[in-house]
């Protein structure tokens, strides 16, 4: 026989119990819930630098792994000091939500950040460019839409030492000849124009010894009336000869291109359609 009793709880005891209860589930969410916020800290690439770059480049703004954030590249590094990825958030921007900023980095990379791109009024969310690889590594894409970072990603396999190898201003006796030079095109597509881009640039890491840091810091995109309308920031992380690909709406004019190097060297040239 089993003898079952009841223990009498006085109400203000009771109202405490509850109200604790209450606390606890809100601190300590239910598993399905906490799954659903939590997601941005469980890294799909499994890679244990996330919770570092997250802070350091995001900040305390809410993110969110997104699958239409694609980056594209090779899974295999056959040169790690010329590996060619492109970013793709075009489904991300259909929403009709501007994107504001655009932050992309490899994890153990020794000069994480790639690039941080300013779309502002005539860039879309689609580039593409070469990058430097250390080692194999998980490579990021941040997408800033509204108030929340939209993150996609790759994982690279490589040897590794694309950027502590000598740059071309030590393996190319040459490279002075054509240093600063600016090559480029501009196509027309159907709703957008599309620019492909290279400057003849060592883009020094300063890694190695008695080798100074000397890269290209900035490219600005103008208008054909002078205005700027988009800007992108890189690092020495990017290969040597930076190679870009953008896609900009339409500007009837053409753009004119300049670049800057932290050397203070300026470079400029205009494309037309």
């Amino acid at each position: 026989m089993v003898l079952l009793t009841q223990t009498f709880i006085p109400p203000r005891l009771a109202a405490t119990l509850a109200a604790l209860a209450c606390l606890l589930i809100s601190v300590f969410p239910p598993a399905s819930h906490a799954a659903t916020l939590n997601t941005a800290e469980k890294d799909p690439l499994n890679s244990f630098m996330w919770p570092v770059y997250r802070e350091r480049f995001l900040g305390d703004a809410s993110v969110v792994f997104d699958e239409r954030v694609i980056v594209n590249a090779p899974r295999f590094a056959e040169d790690s000091g010329q590996v060619p990825i492109e970013l793709d958030a075009s489904a991300l921007e259909a929403s009709g939500e501007p994107i504001t900023d655009i932050i992309a980095w490899v994890d153990l990379n020794p000069i994480p950040r790639l690039f941080t791109y300013s779309p502002m009024s005539h860039g879309l969310a689609k580039l593409s460019l070469n990058i430097r690889l250390e080692q194999a590594s998980a490579v990021r894409v941040a997408v800033k839409q509204g108030d929340t970072w939209h993150v996609g990603g790759t994982y690279i396999e490589a040897e590794g030492g694309g950027c502590t190898t000598p740059g071309i201003a030590t393996a190319d006796t040459d490279w002075e000849n054509t240093f600063g030079e600016l090559q480029g095109r501009l196509f027309d597509n159907e709703d957008e124009q599309r620019l492909r881009l290279r400057l003849s640039h060592p883009m020094d890491s300063g890694l190695i010894p008695s080798q100074p840091a000397f890269y290209v810091q900035s490219f600005e995109m103008l208008d054909h009336q002078g205005q700027q309308v988009a800007t992108l920031d890189i690092e020495a992380s990017v290969s040597a000869n930076p190679t870009l690909g953008l896609h900009m709406r339409s500007s009837p004019g053409g753009y004119v291109i300049g670049a800057r190097d932290n050397n203070g060297n300026r470079f400029s040239m205009g494309l037309q359609p």
